[in-house]
């Protein structure tokens, strides 16, 4: 319930909208007679502080008196806020208390986590593809709890503590950084955990910045995943046409440039980079269409193509001695010097570092190529 009549109409359609059945009442009387009504309780209690004939404290006071709405979540919306006020939501029982002008999809992700459970409840299980990290963190900083989210399989968490962010793990990092990365990376299960938060933390977030920075970026780095490369494409450097565009590109591109290697998928490069999600992401798209970046299949296969089917790929691993044939179709045979020796050659190709070998020169007392080559390794072998 709202005192507002626009604010109460713009919540319900917005509840309604989210799939939620909503029953608007007056006020504080209106509401206890539709909670003493015979048939099915709500799911749900939502009230403002400032009702036309009483206030939301006393009518939540009332609702955890009678045992038929005792377990009813409660959420309090004050017009202006009142540093008594979170005390006094306390004191009365209310689930959360959130000063208006408050934002209706606050109010929506409230209602998806706790609707339909027990007021006690201090665990609520939720998924980011019902209920977005960015949206259930803007919904917490909007209230006066305080407890921790924890992704499921040991991805991350972050805390909060009375409308600020204050600490946060993920994908190895702790910190402001790893909050932003996991709003914008996580997936999958996760649990809101309420409870008082007592370690000091690594930052502190409220939600003004939150709002106006964090999600801001996000929301610009989801509209260019929508429309730019996938997060899982490999992508590799063209050194030749980097040379040929790096005198217009800007000096820290090297801080994206270094981290395609052809192995990291888009993802794990945008998780490593210093950079914002956003630019490192609008970095590595406007590389790819100056040609810089190039899709590391192409680059496989060209080196398939250049060095011949007997011949490990690019990015590859390096076969064994006894997986090389003795004659390779298509290979030469170690020319001989002048000198008696052989000419050294270069096998290419593989995720190692070019293996150069070089047989020993003929010298007086050790067995000839021809004639002995089995010794002649095997004179060697220590120094191999």
């Amino acid at each position: 319930m709202d005192s507002e009549p626009g604010g109460q109409a713009a919540l319900a359609a917005a509840l309604a909208e989210a799939g939620f059945e909503v029953l608007l009442v007056a006020g504080a009387l209106a509401a206890l007679e539709a909670l003493a009504e015979g048939g099915m309780a709500p799911q749900m209690v939502i009230s403002a502080v400032e009702l036309p004939d009483g206030d939301g404290f006393s009518l939540c006071g009332q609702v955890r008196a009678e045992p038929r709405t005792a377990h009813l979540p409660v959420v309090l919306l004050a017009r202006r806020e009142e540093d008594f006020h979170r005390d006094l939501a306390g004191g009365v029982g209310a689930d959360d208390y959130l000063a208006q002008p408050a934002d209706a999809r606050d109010v929506v992700a409230l209602a998806r986590l706790k609707a339909g459970r027990s007021t006690g409840d201090a665990a609520f299980d939720a998924h980011t593809e019902q209920l977005p990290l960015t949206d259930v963190s803007r919904a917490l900083l909007a209230g006066v709890r305080s407890g921790r989210v924890v992704m499921s399989e040991g991805q991350g968490w972050f805390a909060f503590r009375h409308g600020l962010v204050v600490d946060a793990v993920f994908n190895g990092e702790r910190g402001s950084l790893a909050f932003r990365r996991m709003l914008g990376f996580a997936q999958g299960a996760y649990a809101l955990m309420l409870g008082p938060e007592l370690h000091k933390g690594s930052f502190s977030m409220d939600r003004p910045y939150l709002c106006e920075t964090v999600l801001q970026g996000l929301a610009r780095f989801d509209a260019l995943r929508a429309r730019g490369l996938p997060l899982a494409s490999r992508l590799t450097v063209d050194f030749a046409r980097l040379a040929e565009v790096l005198a217009s590109l800007p000096e820290d591109v090297g801080e994206v440039v270094r981290l395609f290697d052809g192995r990291r998928t888009l993802r794990a490069m945008l998780l490593e980079c210093p950079f914002p999600e956003a630019v490192s992401y609008e970095a590595s798209t406007r590389l790819f269409a100056l040609g810089v970046l190039v899709p590391a299949c192409l680059v496989e296969e060209r080196e398939r193509a250049r060095c011949g089917a007997t011949v490990p790929g690019f990015f590859e691993p390096a076969p064994s001695v006894e997986d090389v044939p003795v004659k390779a179709e298509g290979a030469c045979a170690p020319a001989p010097r002048v000198d008696g020796g052989v000419e050294p050659f270069t096998l290419v190709g593989g995720s190692q570092p070019p293996v150069i070998l070089d047989f020993p020169k003929k010298t007086p007392g050790v067995p000839s190529v021809a004639g002995g080559v089995d010794e002649a390794v095997r004179s060697d072998d220590a120094g191999v």
